[in-house]
This record gives structure tokens, C-alpha cells and sequence, in this order.
């Protein structure tokens, strides 16, 4: 660690109000150890922010304000809903919910996701056509995720094919990626319901889902 020894103890209440401070964190302890380094730090904070983005915020203040880099697994966030206090590692987002509003010669495509209660929310238009809506509708959908992670016009929406595996309709699609100067290939699917639409956002999800930790951190 970068700065830690007898200059903490003394900053320790400082280092704490500096974190209370973060977008949803809500209560913060730091524990030194006999070495007079920083043991572990606990944070409770709401639903509003993702435990991977307060973490970053948390590694920049220390760096900033303190000159201090510490090990990511020292730090302990817990994440409250109500009265109920909850261990929240889990990123996977849910559909809550695809509205269409047919115009005629246009559509408009509204996704709303939901994680722990948080909904991220985006809306689309475009020409109404089949093939059009299908990329509408992922881009939309990733629309969303992009809200969830904060970030901007990383997501694009590539294709979607509906193939037979085993007498077993099935929606494949790919989105592509451009974050950190890489740039990546995402493929996801869903089994066809009633709705190839449905079937479509959700494999956008499946594509997208299964990578978000890295993403995120």
C-alpha cells in the first residue's frame, strides 16, 4: 500500500466522512490493523449504484485524498432495501417490461430493466419494419444496459437469426462491443415462445449478461 502507517490512525474519522460522501453510500468503517494500515473498510449504501462502481469511487478518493491503493477485496459493501440489509454481488439484470407504439410507417420501442428493485429505462424509434424493429428493439435493450453501467455508446446490436436445434425454435444474436480500445463480439440466445420479440430481447440479455462483471470493474 501506497502511504498507509502512524498518519492514518489521525485520519481515519477524515478518510470515512471523504467516503460517506460517494453517490448511495449511506454509512462507512474503516478497521485498522496493529500495523496501523488499513484492515478492511465496510459501506453500506443503497440500491441506486452498482457495489462495482461505489468500489471505484472508493479506490480513487483513497488515491486522491489520501494517497493510498488498497486490495479491492478488503473492501466490504453491503446494500440496503428497506430495513433489509443485503450482500449484493450479483449484476444480472431482468426485463421488466417492452411496450411498442405502432405510429404506422414508424415504431417506438420502450425497454425497461430491472435490477434489486432499480429500473434503467431507454426508448427508440425507427421505421417500422420487421428486420428494422429486431434492431431496434437490441439497441434498445442495450440502450438500458449502458444506463446500468453508466457508460455511453459502447453497445451496438449486430444480427439475429432464428435457427432449429432439435425441433427447438431458437432466437441467436450478436452485438458488438468498442469499450477500452477493444473491441469484442458478444453472441446470445433464447428458446421461442410465443413471442420472437420477447425472445429476442432476452437473448440480447443472455448475450450481454454473462459479461458484465468485467465490464463493470
Amino acid at each position: 500500500m501506497i502511504g498507509e502507517g502512524a498518519n492514518i490512525i489521525m485520519n481515519v474519522e477524515k478518510m470515512e466522512n471523504y467516503l460517506k460522501k460517494i453517490r448511495s453510500v449511506q454509512g462507512c468503517k474503516v478497521v485498522i490493523d496493529e500495523n496501523d494500515c488499513i484492515d478492511e473498510i465496510h459501506i453500506v449504501s443503497d440500491l441506486r449504484r452498482n457495489p462495482k462502481q461505489i468500489l471505484r469511487d472508493i479506490e480513487a478518493i483513497l488515491i486522491s485524498e489520501f494517497d493510498i491503493s488498497i486490495d479491492y477485496k478488503k473492501v466490504s459493501i453491503a446494500q440496503i432495501k428497506g430495513d433489509t440489509v443485503r450482500q449484493d454481488s450479483d449484476p444480472r439484470l431482468k426485463i421488466k417490461s417492452i411496450e411498442y407504439n405502432n405510429n404506422g410507417t414508424n415504431v417506438e420501442v420502450r425497454v425497461v430493466l430491472e435490477r434489486c428493485g432499480q429500473v434503467f429505462e431507454s426508448s427508440m424509434s425507427g421505421i417500422n419494419t420487421s428486420s428494422n424493429i429486431n434492431r431496434i428493439l437490441g439497441n434498445t435493450v442495450l440502450k438500458a444496459v449502458e444506463k446500468f453501467l453508466e457508460i455511453d455508446d459502447v453497445f451496438v446490436f449486430e444480427d439475429a437469426r432464428r435457427v432449429n436445434l432439435s425441433n427447438v425454435e431458437v432466437m441467436v444474436v450478436s452485438i458488438s462491443s468498442q469499450l477500452k480500445g477493444r473491441e469484442e463480439i458478444y453472441t446470445g440466445s433464447a428458446k421461442i415462445g410465443n413471442d420472437s420479440k420477447e425472445a429476442l430481447a432476452r437473448a440480447t440479455m443472455d448475450s450481454i449478461n454473462r459479461h458484465i462483471l468485467q465490464l463493470i470493474y
